[in-house]
């Protein structure tokens, strides 16, 4: 790899502990209105944007599954749960975020959460003002693992793809990353990710704060 230009970061159970919160008030739903959604279809649809969410669950779960109306219902638990449970940022975000402001290292956010919700959530912890650049989900016609919304992030810089590196803590996310020829750092959430999958990541580290050291090893040859 070539020197360390640009970073770009998924959102939710990255830099953000959302995942939690989907898969507690997704499973609430479930249970209160007995539709039946296990824990591990819940988590496979992590990474994906909306019109891909609603896809899968369809899927899964019959064509005639109320999905708008899952959703609907999930998102009055999610926002009580919010209420009681503020959104935590994740561990060393805000130690990275000032390593590469500090080293003039641009930052750039690619989420399949709809504008609406990922600029609330990014305003919750205080980053809505961190990045260069953003993709939002619904700026996207496909979803992750496919690699639209990479490509269409760091097509705002003049880089080279050897001088980026991408951060995901699902599979749908590294698959995404690794589909448009970047380098990936796994960071794992609660999402299962297989070996195979894990493969294709450049590394996989603990958390945030362990991809300083990394980028100064790159950034130093």
């Amino acid at each position: 790899m070539k020197q360390i230009r640009l970073c770009v970061f998924d959102m939710d159970g990255l830099l953000i502990d959302s995942e939690k919160v989907y898969l507690i008030n997704a499973l609430k739903t479930s249970e209160v209105y007995g539709y039946g959604l296990s824990r591990e279809f819940i988590i496979s649809t992590i990474g994906l944007n909306a019109t891909e969410t609603r896809k899968r669950y369809l899927q899964v779960n019959g064509e005639d599954f109320p999905f708008e109306e899952f959703m609907e219902k999930e998102w009055v638990f999610h926002e009580e749960y919010l209420r009681k449970n503020p959104m935590e940022k994740k561990k060393g975000v805000d130690e990275l975020f000032e390593f590469l402001d500090s080293n003039h290292i641009q930052k750039a956010l690619a989420t399949s959460t709809s504008r609406k919700h990922a600029l609330s959530y990014l305003e919750s912890v205080d980053l809505e003002n961190c990045f260069d650049h953003i993709v939002f989900g619904d700026d996207l016609t496909e979803s992750k693992p496919r690699p639209e919304i990479y490509l269409k992030a760091i097509s705002a810089f003049p880089y080279e793809k050897d001088e980026i590196l991408a951060f995901e803590d699902s599979s749908n996310g590294i698959l995404s990353a690794y589909n448009a020829g970047l380098n990936v750092i796994h960071i794992p959430d609660i999402s299962y990710v297989s070996d195979e999958v894990k493969e294709k990541s450049f590394i996989v580290l603990d958390d945030l704060t362990q991809a300083i050291k990394l980028i100064q090893d790159i950034n130093q040859r």
